[in-house]
């Protein structure tokens, strides 16, 4: 569904409003879904590849999941399209609640307002569950990399090659607002499966870095040789104090500032769980009240 450039600001809060407005259910309620779930078996999708920010998040909630409903989830990777792949796994099942989505609320939104083939939903009528974490967007290189600091980035003669899943993805879209707004030579290759794939490209120095979430960057960075080179938002990110925030290393224009808080703004979505569209308001408000 094409979204007016108008309409871009208000979609993002509609999101985190949704997210904020989760009702809570009666306990007559609590328990007729309960009882649906007991024994069942309850297909838990996420858009990252085996061992990624991603796969570690669904694998940490599954547990507590499995004891609040009493149902068996099965964790399912789907990686690739930027989240678009698990996504359609979400949307075209069933809506009985025994399907759930941990996807990039951020990847949702830019998919949806850069209107990329293969977006058949509209954010604002989504079904959201939680939001699971959010964290600063972050620069990070590999071992091989010859640049570090965001004056090395700026003094190169040949172009500074970046990871991305899909040309719309978190890695992608940020990662082309960060040389727009540094005004530096850089290629962007898309096509990578999933973190796995591009964890090894920055490896084999196949490329030179990835834009990343703070929480993945410190999951696999440091034992990985990676480093992180910059926060893109105003404040440095909280694990990585030493890494300077984007304004700091760098003049920015004001253009260029516009579009990284805005940038900034979306990416504050974070990793967030939805069930497909149509799921019985009881199944869905019982995992709206977070394990307890």
């Amino acid at each position: 569904m094409p979204v007016q450039k108008r309409n871009r600001g208000l979609l993002i809060f509609l999101v985190l409003g949704a997210l904020a407005a989760a009702p809570m259910p009666a306990r007559a309620a609590d328990e007729t879904a309960r009882a649906f779930f007991q024994g069942k078996q309850i297909r838990f999708y996420t858009m990252g590849s085996p061992g990624g920010g991603y796969d570690a998040y669904m694998r940490a909630l599954i547990p507590h999941l499995e004891r609040k409903l009493g149902a068996k989830l099965i964790p399912t990777n789907e990686p690739g399209a930027g989240g678009l792949v698990a996504m359609n796994r979400m949307l075209s099942a069933a809506p009985d609640g025994l399907t759930i989505l941990l996807v990039g609320g951020e990847t949702l939104v830019t998919a949806q307002l850069y209107e990329s083939p293969g977006v058949n939903y509209d954010v604002r009528k989504l079904t959201w569950l939680a939001r699971v974490s959010n964290e600063a967007k972050v620069a990070l290189l590999g071992p091989k990399s010859p640049y570090h600091s965001v004056a090395d980035l700026k003094r190169s003669d040949k172009p500074v090659i970046w990871a991305a899943s899909g040309k719309i993805d978190g890695n992608a879209d940020f990662g082309a607002l960060l040389v727009h707004a540094l005004d530096v030579r850089s290629k962007i290759i898309a096509g990578y499966r999933g973190t796995a794939d591009m964890n090894l490209a920055i490896q084999r120095g196949e490329v030179d870095g990835r834009v990343v979430s703070e929480e993945a960057a410190a999951l696999y960075g440091p034992s990985g040789g990676m480093r992180v080179l910059v926060t893109l938002s105003r404040k440095r990110a909280e694990q990585f104090p030493d890494s300077p925030a984007i304004f700091e290393a760098a003049s920015i224009g004001a253009a260029q500032a516009r579009l990284i808080d805005w940038r900034a703004g979306i990416a504050d979505l974070g990793r967030v769980l939805l069930v497909t569209p149509g799921t019985p308001q009881d199944r869905t408000d019982l995992r709206r009240r977070w394990p307890r």
